[in-house]
C-alpha cells in the first residue's frame, strides 16, 4: 500500500543536511538508500507545500517535507477462499499463521491458492488494494508464522534486518532419536542435488548454521522421539530438514529426507515464533503461532504436558 513519511526541518536538520537539501534529508533523517530515493523520483513523490520538488532543492527551516511511495494496485480477484490467521500487524508488516499444505507463493498447481493470495484477497475484501511481499518463506508442508511486508520500503528494510540477524524466527520440531547434548549447532554447507528437490551437504555448497535445543525426549513403543526448538542463523532451502537428516535425526514425517512417517505424513516442523523491529516505527514486535494440530496430537500421544 502507499506509504508516506514527513519531517519538519529544524535548524539542526538544516545545518547538518547541506542547508536542508531534500536528498540529504531523505538519506540522513529518514534513512532512505540511494536506490529508494531514485525510486521516489519515478514511482513516488517528494513534496513541499503540495509541490513536487527535486532532491537537490532546499527545504526552509520550519517547513515540512512529505515523501510518498506509490504502490501499483493489484488486479481485483475473487473473495478469499481462506481467511488468513493474522497473528500481528501494523502499518508496514503482517505475520500470518500458515497451515501445512499451503504454499507461501503461487506456483505450478497452486496459481491462486497460496498464502500470499489469501492475504492479498483478504485485504482486497476490506477495500485495501496493495501487494504483499514475503520476507523469508516456509516449505509448503511446513506450518507456522510467515512475515509479509505491506510496502516496498518496508520489505527492503525487513530483508536487511533478516540478513543482519535482527529478525529472528524459532521453530518447533519433532525428530527421530535424540542428541547426547542439551543443545548444539550444526554447521554444514548445503547444496541442491541435481534433478531432485533434496539438498545435501557439500563442501562447495552455501554455508549454513542451525542451532537447536532439546526440550524433551520420549519413548514411544520401541522408538525414541525428541522435541526441539530450532533457530537458523542462515536461511537456506530445506536447511533444518537437511541438517537434521545429516545429523542422523530426521524430522518425523519427512519422507524426502528419510523421516519416519508413522505418526505424521508431513515434516514435523512448525515456525512458532517471529520477532523483530518494525522498520519505521522502530517498535519491537513479537508473534507466536500456536503449534499445528497434527504436531500437537503427536505430543498428546507422547503424554507431553
Amino acid at each position: 500500500m502507499d506509504r508516506q513519511f514527513s519531517v519538519t526541518v529544524t535548524e539542526e536538520i538544516y545545518e547538518s543536511c547541506a542547508e536542508g537539501t531534500a536528498g540529504r534529508i531523505l538519506a540522513k533523517v529518514l534513512g532512505f538508500s540511494r536506490k529508494e530515493i531514485s525510486r521516489l523520483k519515478f514511482q513516488g513523490e517528494i513534496l513541499l507545500n503540495g509541490r513536487k520538488i527535486h532532491v537537490n532543492e532546499h527545504v526552509p527551516i520550519g517547513e515540512t517535507l512529505l515523501v510518498r511511495f506509490r504502490e501499483t494496485p493489484v488486479q481485483q480477484g475473487a473473495s478469499p477462499a481462506v481467511i488468513p490467521e493474522i497473528l500481528y500487524e501494523d502499518e508496514d508488516l503482517a505475520v500470518v499463521n500458515k497451515p501445512a499444505g499451503m504454499p507461501v507463493h503461487a506456483s505450478h498447481g497452486h496459481l491462486d491458492d497460496s498464502l500470499g493470495d489469501a492475504l492479498r484477497a483478504y485485504y482486497l475484501s476490506q477495500g485495501r488494494n496493495f501487494a504483499v511481499r514475503t520476507v523469508g518463506r516456509l516449505d509448503k508442508d511446513v506450518s507456522g508464522a510467515v512475515l509479509f511486508a505491506k510496502n516496498q520500503p518496508a520489505s527492503a528494510r525487513l530483508w536487511s534486518m533478516r540478513h543482519e540477524g535482527i529478525l529472528k524466527k524459532e521453530y518447533t520440531a519433532l525428530i527421530s532419536g535424540s542428541f547426547a547434548e542439551e543443545e548444539g549447532e550444526i554447521i554444514l554447507p548445503l547444496k541442491k542435488e541435481e534433478g531432485i528437490r533434496r539438498c545435501q551437504t557439500d563442501e562447495n555448497g552455501k554455508p549454513c548454521m542451525t542451532h537447536w535445543r532439546q526440550i524433551r525426549t520420549f519413548q514411544y513403543e520401541e522408538k525414541v522421539i525428541s522435541l526441539l526448538k530450532v533457530e537458523i542463523v542462515t536461511g537456506r532451502t530445506h536447511q533444518i530438514r537437511a541438517h537434521m537428516s545429516t545429523s542422523g535425526h530426521p524430522l518425523l514425517g519427512d519422507e524426502l529426507y528419510g523421516g519416519d512417517c508413522t505418526l505424521i505424513g508431513r515434516p514435523a516442523l512448525h515456525c512458532s515464533d517471529v520477532r523483530g523491529i518494525s522498520p519505521f516505527t522502530r517498535k519491537e514486535f513479537h508473534a507466536e503461532a500456536a503449534l499445528s494440530r497434527d504436531m500437537e496430537q503427536i505430543l498428546r500421544r507422547l503424554n507431553y504436558e
